[in-house]
Formats: C-alpha cells, structure tokens, sequence
C-alpha cells in the first residue's frame, strides 16, 4: 500500500462514484482520495470539492509535510491544480482538527447523518430499506451495541420521543454529526426541520436560539 494518506488523478472513466455526495465523478475530473478507505483497501475517492468536508479523515493527515509528500500522484497534476492542493490541503486539515479538538470537549453528538453507502440498513420508523446514496439520518447510541438508528430523512421527524431530547437552538454541526460533510440544500433542509421539530430546553432565553441557531453556523462555515 502507498505511503501516502491521499492520492489524486484524473478519473480514467465515469464509473466511480463520489464517497462524499455519491454521485458520478465525470471522466477526466480531478479526483481526491483517501489511500484504504474503500472495499478491499482500495482508495476512497472524492469529488475535488467533496473530500474537504469529510473531517473525520482529514484530522489524521498531518499537513505540516509538504503536499507532494503526502499526496500520490501530485507529480502528475496540472500546476494550477498542484497550487490549489498546496493551498487547500493545510487549511482544511487545520479547520478538521479545530472541529475534532471542539467535539471533543462538547462530547458525542446525539444525531447523525451522512448518504447510505448501500441499501442494506433499514429504517427504524417504517421499517422499509433505505436505498443507496439516499440521505438518512439517526439518533446515535439508539440502535443495538450502542449503534446508530437509521431512518429516512422523512420518517426521523416522526419520532417525537427521541427529538424531545434534542435542544434545536443549538447549531446543526453541534447537534448531527456528519452534517458538515453534506451538500449545501441538504444542510438547509435540515436546519430548517431541526428548528421546526426540535425545541430548545424552556429555560433557555429567547436570544440565545438566535445566537447559536443552525443559520448562524452555517454563516460561519
């Protein structure tokens, strides 16, 4: 195996798909992955843009080398692109373990989310399969051997014993893990149902939910 944590390339056909937001990866594009994250040891890859979300990975790349030695297959990319990857790389890295070092402190998060990576889970509202690449979401800890309970983003908010625990003034990231590896209308739609579902604690003053509240983290993002 390489002893790069990451390998980047451009896709040698329009079958991969994204490990981030499951969709196709256009043959030729700049694609980013990491080195034995996939099936088998192979690389999970990335749409360019999607990899700098997935923070749980990046807080393991130490970003004080120098991107040709951490990356496999830099050599082999564009100079435009070489720049980018020099500048990208350590901010991101950096942002992931301020993220890792603040969740730390704050303990686990009680809801999670992220795309199914394959149909065999099943919803814990309606029972039914949650297909592929679908967006789910969970309460962690909920299911067997302290596991995640996985539900269809649409049944989750049905669930009024679990989200009566779940403090909505709080920003989004503070509360799902994964958030922040979602697309954008993903994280709109659910700041928007957490503040619809999901009431903050009644001795909680008002300013506050307007201080902390999902829109002022995204803002900050």
């Amino acid at each position: 195996m390489a002893s790069e944590p990451l390998s980047a390339e451009y896709a040698k056909s329009a079958k991969s798909a994204c490990k981030g937001c499951m969709k196709n990866i256009a043959k030729g594009e700049l694609r980013i992955g990491f080195v034995g994250k996939a099936n088998f040891g192979t690389t999970a890859w990335y749409h360019y843009d999607c990899i700098w979300k997935n923070y749980e990975n990046l807080t393991s790349i130490d970003s004080s080398k120098t991107t040709k030695s951490i990356v496999l297959g830099y050599s082999d990319l564009k100079e435009d692109e070489k720049k980018k990857l020099d500048v990208d790389l350590p901010k991101y890295c950096k942002e992931a373990a301020e993220k890792a070092a603040a969740a730390a402190k704050e303990g686990p998060l009680p809801m999670a989310t992220e795309y199914a990576k394959s149909a065999k889970s099943s919803c814990k509202g309606c029972s039914k399969s949650i297909d592929k690449g679908a967006l789910r979401v969970g309460f962690t800890g909920k299911a067997n051997f302290g596991a995640t309970a996985w539900y269809h983003y649409d049944c989750i908010w049905k669930d009024n014993d679990n989200l009566k625990s779940i403090d909505g003034s709080k920003a989004a990231e503070k509360i799902i893990k994964g958030y922040s590896d979602l697309q954008d209308e993903d994280q709109d739609k659910i700041e928007a149902d957490l503040l619809k579902h999901c009431k903050p604690p009644a001795d909680k003053r008002k300013g506050d939910a307007s201080k902390d509240g999902p829109t002022a983290a995204k803002k900050s993002k």
